[in-house]
């Protein structure tokens, strides 16, 4: 496109030169807008501007979009010009006396579009410098909420904050502004916005807004510039003036392509001409308008953010290309010293360079105040120590992106990522919040000694913290895979650093999955697996889930995405994979994430479903070794397996989570992802959809309903990685979810209730004596009887309460109940201990009952002796069955039991880490009856046919505890019996009152220390007894 005017000679002009010239140079006519205005020019011969003195004058036609002839000569009244073309006029008497060549002379606008509101501050500090009493506009994404614009209104008062759709970054957010408002009526037009990114976002924000308002002086002469000098198209940061043609990276066919129109036959590629690098200027309202006429067709879509090759970026250029085309001038302002300008003709500098500088780089090369540097500087602590890790944050303010950095402790350098979530980082102004890192120490750190934890930043090598810490060597309660499947039933998680024992455990884990993964490979007909993945503003990560989901192994798959009403690119990030395999549902609003994934599970067509979440991933052998396993296990309704996980963006893993099915630790505490459950269609009928009265613990709830009416299998593989922290929406991570815990424990505990009421209707089919061992404890002892006889036994059990001499008291309640034909009472003369009472029971039970060993604290629930008699009796091998011990919430051993439990919960404790009680597990374990090696007589159902072989317990040796181990050791060592634990039966063991009082009452007491502590007989009785003082029961 040619601007300059053609030469001609006075004659040939046929007007006056000094007419012709005077326009020619004043920058109020413009030949190619003219052209295109009046199309009638083309026919008539003559140049534009000899038009427009010859026959426009007389048409009163407008020269450019700066000189408006029906507005400058209804100013002029009276003193209409005669024989002078109007623009003459302005140009020689007008502009003099103070008349406007145009309505939007001396017009602006500050437009500020606001994505991040970190930076808020940044963009109020600077907004300041522009004046009072014109217009100020701010556009910020449509699915702010009221809290967002009312932070927005605090930090902009006075502006008309208009929402638009997050399209086109701010590029885009200015085009719908001018939809809705107009900008074209302003002479001038300041835009800014909250400038992120990669790349020194702190700087090259600053350097922007400090080009564009960074004093009042500064804007007073932008302003006055523009009134003054219509050739003036565009104003901004000095140092931010890149060359067009050098800096054109990936935009050259689009600018081609989009804006031929309006660039015409320029040579953008080769013209000197440049554009302001970040998109924060002031632009002539006119050349802006031929800008948003060339963006007519184009419409801007949600999109990913990426830092070039999107129409917004040609549209940067063009914002300082139109300059070039409408040879304007552009004015730079000095970013160090702000009031200090130059007006630059002829589209770049001459001294202005025209290589390419990695715009990190040139922005170390500006000189900003040193006040301004230092809030730029890195900033982080070291929060605390872990069993194995450091906690902590790091991060740049104003920079958005996670920030690397180190622990130095003592010789060793420990790198990482801040990229993870904390929410109080972002309370605190910390920028969004996703500065957070958590650190696995070294094995070799973990030696119990103190350390120094040194935290550095990498980038500037700044040290921004000290900490002294110290980690425990890591130990292990196992050896072999045996030994981990059975740890992994009382602590499915296992923290790193990981040992030796772990590997050969992982290892192992591996080799399972390769081998199911084969199995599933090779069916014929392989099955078709629908794959579940619910979404909601995650298009930082979906496209990491989904890649994972494409990369299996297994062909055979569908992926049904359902977008939960994401604000986000979510959607566009979807829309990107070119697979006929993935199906994008769209609900359209945020539903929930049990919504999305039953909208899913109606959609879906596979035999098979499995689950990721967005932000999580997949080995590529995932759904081919849980087909394998399916396969394996045909009686198998659900599958699930293990999971490595992450914090944030790490790349290494800090903990693995894998626990061998235990239905009495997952009532306690979920321990089961959704993301490696797999189950069959078919199942869906019985086990129903996802609760969509829950929002949170949707997973556990489904798993625990999973357990209750079908068949469930533990796989031990690990081929899932699940990360906390990465996105600011994880479920797992909102804390104002917690009010659904309480449904899914009052749902849980309902459908516990009306199971064991259904369990409590079979009967009893061989005899049963119950014998307690009781001393004091009046209301325990009460409460055990009292739950025994919730029902009728017609006659197949009986009560033997054998007492240690309590109080007068306790045996008168006893003795009521036994004359009322409720239990039998036998009442020792002393206190004998455990052993020798029980014995004494035995040896009044029944001669053809089987015998149940009780605790005075002993609540049996409904079904519980059922269950046990039923278990026994049906397994050949069983000589002892045992129930759940469930200890109620807050009592002080549980822990020791059962490390992963939470103690606000009642737990089981009958698989003990403690006692490591575990005699043998399936690989694959549908939490069923297992075998165990010992249990606290607690509660314990023996069979007859045991007791005639073996015996009674041994008082012997064991008068008040060790006899029940000896018992078991027994029994598997003597005979072909062995002990298991149902689940089935539950027995509430309460809060252990009577030992407590004992040890209160008896620390003073000898008796209290020998049969307590040293678990022996005093010489007399012992000499009564005929038993024996052994040489080795030292103490």
């Amino acid at each position: 496109m040619r601007r300059r005017m053609p030469e001609m000679s006075c004659t040939d002009r046929g007007i006056s030169s000094d007419f012709y010239d005077l326009i020619a140079h004043s920058g109020y006519f413009d030949a190619d807008w003219y052209r295109a205005r009046y199309p009638d020019v083309a026919a008539t011969g003559l140049d534009p501007l000899q038009h427009y003195l010859k026959i426009g004058t007389l048409l009163r036609r407008d020269p450019s979009p700066l000189f408006e002839t029906a507005f400058y000569l209804q100013q002029c009244g009276a003193e209409r010009p005669a024989g002078v073309p109007p623009l003459v006029d302005f140009l020689t008497r007008g502009r003099g006396k103070g008349w406007k060549a145009r309505a939007s002379q001396g017009q602006a606008a500050l437009v500020a579009h606001v994505f991040h509101l970190d930076v808020l501050a940044d963009l109020s500090h600077y907004a300041a410098n522009f004046p009072a009493g014109f217009d100020r506009f701010v556009t910020c994404p449509d699915s702010f909420g009221q809290a967002e614009l009312d932070r927005i209104r605090a930090a902009l008062p006075g502006a008309r904050i208009v929402p638009v759709p997050n399209a086109g970054q701010d590029v885009g957010a200015l085009i719908a502004l001018d939809a809705q408002v107009g900008l074209t009526r302003y002479d001038v037009i300041c835009k800014m916005h909250s400038k992120k990114g990669a790349k020194e976002p702190a700087r090259w924000r600053h350097a922007l807004l400090r080009g564009i308002l960074g004093s009042r002086g500064q804007v007073d002469q932008i302003l006055e510039a523009f009134e003054r000098d219509p050739r003036l198209m565009l104003a901004g940061a000095r140092q931010l003036y890149l060359h067009g043609p050098t800096y054109m990276w990936q935009n050259a066919e689009t600018l081609g392509e989009m804006f031929s129109g309006l660039i015409g036959d320029f040579d953008y590629l080769r013209r000197d001409w440049g554009f302001i690098g970040g998109t924060c200027f002031w632009i002539r309202g006119a050349a802006f308008g031929e800008i948003r006429a060339a963006l007519a067709s184009v419409e801007f879509r949600p999109a990913a953010y990426t830092d070039d090759g999107t129409v917004a970026h040609s549209v940067e250029r063009l914002f300082g290309m139109v300059a070039a085309l409408r040879n304007g001038t552009v004015m730079l302002c000095d970013v160090s010293t702000p009031e200090a300008m130059e007006i630059v003709h002829g589209g770049f500098p001459a001294n202005g360079s025209r290589e390419r500088v990695m715009i990190s780089d040139l922005l170390r090369q500006i000189d900003f105040p040193e006040e301004l540097v230092r809030t730029w500087m890195p900033r982080g602590a070291i929060n605390g120590s872990g069993a194995t890790f450091v906690r902590g944050w790091l991060a740049l303010i104003g920079d958005p992106l996670p920030r690397r950095g180190y622990l130095q402790i003592e010789g060793e350098r420990v790198p990482f990522l801040a990229g993870s979530f904390r929410a109080d980082l972002k309370q605190h102004g910390v920028n969004d919040g996703w500065h957070a890192f958590q650190v696995s120490v070294p094995g070799a750190l973990c030696d119990g000694k103190p350390h120094e934890v040194v935290l550095f930043d990498e980038a500037t090598g700044v040290e921004l913290g000290r900490h002294n810490c110290s980690w425990a060597k890591p130990k292990r309660d196992y050896w072999d895979f045996q030994g981990f499947l059975k740890s992994s039933m009382t602590q499915p998680e296992v923290m790193t650093p990981f040992v030796e024992e772990d590997k050969r455990a992982f290892a192992v884990m591996e080799n399972i999955a390769n081998r199911l993964a084969r199995k599933g490979l090779a069916a014929a007909p392989r099955p078709l697996v629908s794959v579940v993945m619910p979404m909601f503003d995650r298009a930082g990560v979906v496209g990491e889930a989904i890649a994972s989901v494409l990369a299996q192994t297994y062909p055979d798959f569908e992926l049904i995405v359902v977008d939960d009403g994401s604000r986000d690119d979510s959607v566009t990030v979807v829309r990107r994979f070119d697979d006929p395999r993935i199906r994008l549902i769209e609900l359209g609003e945020n539903r929930g994430v049990t919504v999305a994934r039953n909208t899913a599970l109606r959609q879906a067509h596979g035999e098979i479903i499995a689950y990721l979440d967005s932000d999580n991933t997949w080995d590529s052998r995932f759904l081919a070794a849980h087909v394998g396993a399916l396969l394996e296990l045909p009686d198998a309704d659900m599958i699930y397996s293990g999971v490595l996980l992450y914090s944030g963006q790490a790349t290494e893993p800090y903990a693995m989570r894998y626990g061998h099915l235990h239905r009495a630790l997952l009532e306690n505490k979920n321990y089961i992802d959704n993301n490696i459950i797999v189950h069959r269609r078919a199942f869906l009928d019985r086990l129903g959809g996802f609760d969509e009265t829950l929002r949170r613990y949707v997973d556990w709830d489904l798993v625990l309903r999973a357990t209750e009416v079908g068949r469930v299998y533990s796989v031990p593989m690990l081929l899932c990685h699940y990360y906390y922290s990465r996105t600011e929406n994880a479920i797992t991570d909102n804390p104002t979810h917690v009010a659904h815990l309480e449904v899914l424990r009052e749902n849980l505990a309902a459908r516990q209730k009306a199971h064991l009421a259904q369990l409590d209707t079979a009967d009893l089919v061989r005899p049963v004596s119950i014998v307690i061992p009781n001393w004091q404890s009046l209301d325990d002892i009460r409460d055990c009887i009292e739950a025994l006889h919730r029902r009728d036994w017609q006659g197949m059990l009986e009560i033997i309460v054998v007492d240690n001499d309590s109080s007068a008291e306790v045996r008168a309640y006893l003795r009521a109940e036994h004359e009322a034909g409720r239990i039998r009472f036998e009442p020792l003369d002393g206190n004998y201990g455990f052993t020798y009472a029980v014995n004494i029971g035995i040896a009044l039970a029944r001669p053809e009952a089987d015998v149940i060993l009780l605790n005075n604290d002993a609540i049996a629930q409904p079904g519980a002796v059922q269950a046990l008699q039923r278990a026994c009796l049906g397994n050949p091998q069983a000589g002892m069955t045992v129930p759940r011990q469930i200890l109620p919430a807050g009592t002080k051993t549980l822990r020791t039991h059962v490390p992963f439990a939470r103690e606000t919960n009642d737990c089981d404790v009958n698989i003990s880490a403690h006692h490591r009680n575990v005699a043998q597990v399936p690989v694959f374990h549908d939490g069923g009856e297992l075998e165990l090696n010992y249990a606290a007589f607690f509660a314990v159902y023996i069979r007859r046919e045991l007791l005639d072989e073996i015996g009674p317990l041994d008082a012997e040796y064991g008068r008040h505890y060790r006899s029940d181990r000896v018992y078991s050791d027994l029994m598997r060592n003597l005979t072909d019996y062995r002990m298991f634990y149902v689940p089935e039966s539950h027995f509430i063991h309460k809060l252990q009152k009577a030992t407590d009082h004992l040890r209160e009452v008896g620390e003073k007491d000898k008796s209290f220390e020998l049969m307590f502590k040293r678990n022996q007989w005093d010489a007399e009785t012992a000499g009564r007894l005929n038993f024996r003082a052994p040489p080795w029961d030292v103490f």
